[in-house]
């Protein structure tokens, strides 16, 4: 797996500030958990992460501009991950940023269940900002998310293309372990701890454990994946 750089701290080999070229490699459904916005009062809020394989930088001057393959010293891909509030509403940040990525609206029935593992393998090209953490350390992080020159298109990437899916595994603690959340047990072995730690505390892992074995009571506490439509039909166009 690519180097993970987040605002955790750590000793990482970290991008510059810039445009890139990425694509889309894994999506991890964080669960649910009260948060307050502004000193308001809590609400529940699911998080989603999207995690991308960073494969060209964009050198040159205005006018001049051309794209340069990109790698760590080691030979592996970067890797950039952003929060986002599981929401297709149209105040969101998540559906800004995927119709700037797609460069077109998404229409009623499109919001209405949007199937987000679509995403994964596609391309896209995004902002890299450096900023000043609390600690007064210098981070990184993605700031806009825009449709690549030549459109999206669906490619292969050197990280292993995962989604993990909270209410499947949330399976292992209800009594329905099966082979689908066994598969989501090796996703959560991957990943770093304090997005583990992350979802230990939501809503839906603390339902889970709490219900045990029954099936009758147990139900997500909000969302997550299971917020958007995964039943869609197959489409040949790209995006998404």
């Amino acid at each position: 797996m690519g180097l993970t750089i987040t605002n955790k701290g750590g000793d990482y080999e970290s991008l510059d500030a810039g445009r890139y070229k990425a694509i889309c490699y894994k999506i991890v459904d964080a669960g649910t958990r009260a948060e307050s916005y502004k000193g308001g009062r809590p609400k529940p809020r699911t998080l989603v992460y999207l995690y991308w394989e960073v494969t060209h930088v964009q050198m040159g001057d205005d006018g001049d501009e051309f794209w340069d393959e990109i790698r760590m010293e080691d030979g592996r891909r970067f890797s950039m991950s952003k929060k986002y509030t599981a929401s297709m509403n149209e105040g969101a940040t998540l559906f800004q940023e995927l119709k700037s990525w797609r460069g077109r609206k998404f229409t009623d029935e499109e919001i209405a269940g949007f199937d987000i593992t679509k995403l994964l393998g596609k391309t896209c090209e995004f902002d890299v900002v450096t900023y000043q953490k609390t600690d007064g350390s210098s981070g990184t992080a993605v700031e806009g998310i825009y449709k690549p020159e030549g459109g999206v298109k669906a490619e292969e990437t050197e990280n292993e293309q995962t989604v993990f899916d909270l209410d499947v595994y949330a399976k292992e603690f209800t009594g329905e372990s099966d082979e689908e959340s066994k598969r989501m047990c090796d996703v959560w072995d991957d990943l770093p701890d304090w997005l583990k730690e992350l979802i230990e505390e939501s809503f839906e892992i603390k339902a889970a454990r709490e219900k045990g074995g029954k099936k009758d009571d147990y139900r997500p506490a909000a969302g997550g994946l299971s917020d958007f439509q995964k039943d869609q039909p197959d489409e040949d166009e790209v995006p998404f």
